[in-house]
């Protein structure tokens, strides 16, 4: 299956479908604090995509699950000071 078929298969999801597939089958590569905003993104592995989750700090809730193949997006996260 196509990298693009399976964004768009687990981007198509709900949210609560995300969730569950995450954390059963992803693999949690690291969290990133973002200090100038009320955010804290965690990057997964999951099924040969990435998944950035958006949690907003202040009530816990999780904004946001898309998945992403870009690399470069990957990077950005690893070399961005959020101080």
């Amino acid at each position: 299956m196509q990298k693009t078929t399976l964004i768009e298969n687990f981007n198509s999801q709900n949210l609560a479908e995300k969730y569950f597939n995450i954390w059963n089958d992803g693999q949690h590569l690291f969290t990133v604090n973002d200090y100038n905003r009320d955010f804290q993104y965690s990057i997964f592995y999951i099924k040969g995509l990435f998944a950035e989750v958006i949690y907003n700090k202040l009530d816990g809730n999780i904004l946001t699950i898309n998945s992403f193949s870009d690399k470069k997006k990957l990077q950005f996260y690893l070399d961005t000071d959020f101080s």
